[in-house]
């Protein structure tokens, strides 16, 4: 016998649990007694049939003869029938919150396989911090050489010179006690399928479907967690937004953070702010995409809500964004923009942007500040 349709009222039971549970699909489904996979499917159906907006959307949605997902917004014409005045709204179909966002992203990936935790190195420098700051890696750009004036790069390329690079920092970089890998934004070169900036709405050149950058560059990354816990004692995780991936960044901490939920030497920092800050002894060292403001502001900024700023005498600031390398001090603070993992694309070659590349850890002592710099400047001659 086949399964009966689901009706309305089961599709908008889901859809008002999901709310009352606060954007949850597992809490909602637990409280109905569903199975999760059923519970999703409700939602799915409510919102393809529209039950999911309001009344007078609907009913302009039907009065146009069209479908729920077509109807991204317009205008409802309302008539007295005594005066025959006519008032015109304009609506918008509600976008997707930030919260619900997130409560997607952990019900998503509440199925991760966790890490198995790995035994310590058995000999680390107690008083050495290592910072591997990974600017602008782009994962998922596609770049030709021939029109770049660069070497080739896509999702292949990257994993390799990745995996390179950190074979030569590995050999540089002392044991630190602390390791602390910041992914400063722009990890993803493209936020979704549309391969286009969020803001300004830039075409750009991809290598795959956005499915696979994703599941590629989450693997990416969790090969580089692996190798940092075997060379130090802790491993601390924080990635930045960028303004390629404004979202699509989320994917990478909810993602790693559930993949090392039992181990406790490696922490993935779950913090929605842009700004990275840590404290290591005397030390603050802060981190940023660089998109947002200029490095004097930021260093103002970071002065006023830097809870350990009177703490520490040795302040730095990094941050990418731009591609090339520079610094400045600021007043008590040391500002570096770093270079790019990537190459440049088409679009930066024709505009005259070939910034070089580099990756680098940076090692700091609690009470002198930055001791050691290990750098591979990605050249691998083609």
């Amino acid at each position: 016998m086949p399964t009966p349709p689901l009706t309305d009222a089961q599709c908008l039971e889901a859809i008002q649990a999901k709310a009352e549970h606060h954007n949850s699909n597992m809490q909602a489904a637990a409280a109905l007694g569903v199975n999760i996979n059923t519970f999703r499917h409700r939602v799915m159906i409510g919102k393809a049939r529209g039950l999911d907006l309001s009344k007078g959307v609907r009913n302009a949605i039907q009065n146009a003869a069209i479908t729920p997902g077509e109807a991204q917004g317009g205008w409802i014409v309302n008539v007295d029938p005594e005066t025959g005045s006519r008032i015109s709204t304009r609506w918008k179909m509600p976008e997707q919150d930030a919260q619900s966002l997130i409560a997607g992203l952990q019900d998503a990936f509440a199925g991760v396989p966790a890490a198995t935790p790995a035994n310590p190195p058995a000999n680390v420098m107690e008083d050495l911090c290592s910072l591997y700051p990974l600017m602008d890696v782009h994962f998922g750009m596609q770049a030709w050489g021939r029109e770049t004036g660069e070497t080739n790069y896509d999702m292949k390329t990257a994993a390799g010179d990745m995996s390179y690079a950190f074979d030569k920092l590995d050999a540089l970089t002392p044991p630190s006690k602390q390791a602390v890998l910041v992914i400063g934004g722009d990890f993803f070169h493209a936020d979704d399928n549309r391969a286009e900036t969020p803001q300004s709405k830039h075409k750009l050149d991809v290598d795959g479907r956005h499915w696979k950058v994703l599941n590629d560059g989450v693997a990416l990354l969790a090969k580089v967690i692996d190798r940092l816990s075997e060379k130090h004692s802790d491993v601390l995780v924080r990635v930045l937004r960028g303004n390629h991936d404004e979202h699509a960044h989320l994917v990478l901490t909810f993602a790693l953070a559930e993949r090392y939920r039992d181990c406790n030497r490696v922490t993935v920092e779950k913090e929605p702010r842009d700004l990275f800050m840590m404290q290591w002894g005397k030390c603050l060292i802060a981190g940023h995409h660089g998109d947002k403001a200029k490095p004097d502001r930021l260093a103002m900024y970071l002065s006023d809500v830097c809870p350990f700023w009177s703490d520490t005498r040795h302040r730095y600031l990094y941050t990418g964004h731009v591609h090339h390398d520079a610094s400045k001090d600021i007043g008590p603070l040391k500002w570096e923009s770093l270079r790019a993992f990537c190459p440049p694309d088409s679009y930066a070659a024709s505009m005259g942007y070939g910034g070089r590349r580099a990756i680098q850890s940076i090692t700091f002592h609690k009470v002198d500040g930055v001791v050691l710099r290990a750098i591979d400047p990605i050249d691998r001659g083609s």
